[in-house]
């Protein structure tokens, strides 16, 4: 969950904080190239794109979660899933250094396309893997990392910590830690025996 639906919620939340700072680098940015400050409609028109390119980057994730599945298997893409966290991470990360506001709008895209990934085959990969008893149980756990995430992203992005005006470069790049975490973890876990039994025809790998 802590690379998956948390990831959801945890970029929902953490481009609330700093969305003032960001519109005021668009300006700035646009007066350094130019020589000429935008206007407020057009600053807001910008900012809005930014916000929009998360839920297109779901639509793309969501339609490219279900052959992912098939073909590389819901633990595989669990874990190719997190390169699009790392990609966004980076561009967002080093976007005031390179003055480029494109590069927040690029990054939330990527960003949407992990969470559209993530919350069709992290579901999936649960509800396969986990004992009949407890199936129930464990696959609600997606909702509950999505909370989770919602809330602490909402912590991290107070001014003490990474929502001030210098550090919001860095609260947009911490999805990367969750990322890292299921990149290290995730390894150990055993593949879906759904997927090994039915997909690939694997037997003995399933049981």
């Amino acid at each position: 969950g802590i690379g998956g639906t948390f990831q959801y919620g945890y970029n929902i939340s953490i481009i609330n904080a700093p969305a003032s700072y960001i519109q005021t680098f668009m300006n700035t940015t646009w007066l350094e190239r130019t020589g000429v400050p935008l206007e407020s409609n057009v600053i807001l028109l910008l900012w809005s794109f930014t916000v929009s390119a998360y839920p297109l980057g779901g639509l793309t994730g969501a339609v490219v979660a279900g052959p992912m599945a098939i073909m590389l298997g819901r633990k595989v893409s669990l874990l190719l899933n997190n390169v699009f966290v790392i990609i966004a991470a980076t561009l967002s990360g080093f976007s005031r250094m390179a003055k480029s506001f494109e590069m927040i709008m690029l990054s939330r895209f990527f960003t949407g396309v992990n969470a559209g990934v993530s919350m069709n085959i992290q579901p999936m990969y649960l509800a396969e893997s986990a004992p009949k008893k407890l199936r129930g149980a464990v696959a609600l756990t997606s909702a509950s990392f999505t909370a989770l995430g919602l809330v602490l992203g909402q912590v991290v992005g107070l001014r003490e910590l990474l929502g001030g005006e210098e550090s919001w470069p860095f609260l947009l790049a911490s999805n990367v830690v969750p990322a890292l975490i299921q990149l290290t973890v995730l390894p150990w876990f055993p593949e879906s025996p759904r997927y090994l039994l039915i997909d690939r025809g694997d037997k003995k790998s399933c049981i």
